[in-house]
């Protein structure tokens, strides 16, 4: 045992190697890698050691300090399959607290142990959903604390979460925007892991270990599942996002997935439930996906063509003829939302005629899409309106005349801020442009980089050449040219 214990308290050693400066970057890299070496020869060599003795090495070594040591203990007994010798919720006690406290920048070095875990965890093997959902959301973060680069754990944790209805616990990872995915140009892996100034493709990597390979589907199902998250929490915004995410995916050849269908039948009724009328198809996306789109989701965009204009009775007979489609699609349930939410629309629009109108001029003036006629009492109308109110949906108040008569006054959507409120929302941006910055500038020498903005160079110096040499009698002609280079260059981004 003391042979065991001496190997896994030998790091961190004494002293700075706090990675702060590239000499102690040099350093810490030196020692770590040495101490993944005999860990490795630990391993191989005293497994059964590491068994027998881990009750007493549990004790002696920190999950937060000694963390890839913990974590070969943790492997040791966990896999390939949980051993018998220790008792179980012991284990599993160790692994929550691992996988809570772990130290990100030594489990740089972690590579296929630390992953091994996560995949266990994620695949709901060893844990019950609610806290397996927790403790990967957290793994996750502590290895990438910004949690801008997509990773195969990314994607069990989303699985989980929303086939157990744990989303809350994975709130913190899918809430973050996604920059960077492993195997990225420019971005090799780095001499020193270590480097807290890194970006995380520069440790996270199918070459180190950390994440599996990641297929175009698996990103496309990642977000698709977020989106059907934020659905479940009624977060339309946010689930317009990550299914418009889907819907604009890159396509080679003009294809089109089913993932993409089934994402953009969502993106139309989840728009319409966010903004009150469905999105265009961004301009980015081929127009043979989105013919595609067109002729597979043409029910939907029936539904929303009705959605738009003030028939409700239009609305509620394309919603009941195609019930069978919402069933086969799953899509039941949102398309409900979008008929209740109808009404609702349509008392928010007369906001841009009134300044104040009486609730028997609403009653008149909007009907419900789920009877196609209008509500039947003024205290319909004004629980309408109060439920607007609370949910943030509408800016307003309910007054009562002299007469009885209720009446809804529109509020500006400008509040006047204090001083103090002012400055708070002052800082929080200003705090957000900071986080911001290190993203801007990977992506823009990402881009700057690229084969097609490379391209697109090479073709304005060509134009500004040929430009100088135009004769001005042939102005349009060279009009008609560049128009053509133009066309040329946006169907080389659309069909990379």
């Amino acid at each position: 045992m003391d042979q065991c214990a001496g190997a896994l308290l030998a790091f961190p050693p004494q002293g700075n190697l706090a990675g702060n400066g590239l000499p102690d970057n040099e350093a810490y890299h030196r020692a770590v890698v040495i101490h993944t070496q005999q860990l490795a020869r630990l391993r191989n060599t005293q497994a059964r050691d590491l068994v027998s003795f881990s009750t007493e090495l549990f004790n002696v070594i920190d999950p937060a300090v000694n963390s890839l040591s913990y974590l070969t203990l943790l492997h040791a007994l966990l896999l390939p399959s949980p051993v018998t010798e220790v008792p179980q919720d012991f284990v599993l006690e160790k692994l929550v607290t691992f996988m809570m406290t772990f130290d990100g920048q030594q489990c740089r070095y972690a590579g296929t142990l630390l992953l091994d875990i996560m995949d266990a965890v994620g695949n709901g093997r060893v844990l019950p959903p609610s806290v397996a959902v927790e403790t990967l959301a957290s793994a996750i973060l502590r290895l990438d604390p910004s949690g801008s680069i997509l990773t195969s754990s990314h994607i069990l944790l989303a699985n989980l979460a929303y086939n157990t209805d744990n989303i809350p616990a994975a709130l913190p990872v899918i809430d973050k925007d996604i920059v960077f995915f492993p195997g990225m140009a420019n971005h090799e892996v780095a001499q020193h892991p270590c480097d807290l100034q890194l970006s995380p493709p520069s440790y996270i990597s199918r070459s180190t270990g950390l994440t599996a390979q990641l297929k175009s589907s698996m990103v496309l199902e990642y977000d698709l599942l977020c989106g059907m998250m934020y659905c479940a929490r009624r977060d339309w915004g946010k689930s317009c996002a990550a299914f418009e995410r889907v819907v604009t995916f890159p396509t080679k050849d003009s294809g089109c997935s089913r993932i993409m269908v089934d994402a953009f039948k969502k993106w139309i009724l989840v728009s319409m439930l966010s903004e009150g009328k469905p999105r265009s198809t961004p301009a980015y996306v081929s127009s043979a996906t989105t013919r595609t789109f067109i002729a597979l989701g043409r029910p939907y965009i029936s539904l929303a063509s009705a959605f738009i204009t003030d028939d409700a009775r239009q609305l509620k007979q394309e919603a009941d003829e195609n019930k069978a489609v919402w069933i086969e699609d799953g899509n039941v349930g949102l398309v409900e939302e979008v008929v209740a939410s109808y009404q609702q629309w349509r008392v928010l629009s007369l906001q841009d005629i009134y300044t104040k109108i009486s609730t028997p001029e609403i009653r008149q003036q909007t009907k419900s899409a789920e009877t196609g006629a209008p509500l039947q009492k003024d205290e319909d109308v004004e629980a309408l309106v109060q439920n607007m109110i609370i949910e943030g949906m509408l800016k307003g108040v309910v007054e009562k005349n002299d007469d009885g008569t209720k009446f809804l006054v529109f509020l500006s959507p400008t509040t006047h801020l204090s001083e103090q409120q002012f400055a708070e929302v002052a800082q929080r941006t200003s705090a957000k442009l900071k986080e911001l910055k290190a993203t801007f500038v990977a992506t823009n020498q990402r881009l700057g980089t690229g084969r097609e903005y490379i391209r697109w160079i090479v073709k304005e110096s060509r134009r500004d050449k040929n430009s100088e040499a135009v004769d001005p009698t042939l102005g349009f002609e060279g009009q008609f040219d560049a128009q053509i280079e133009d066309e040329d260059l946006m169907v080389g981004v659309s069909n990379p």
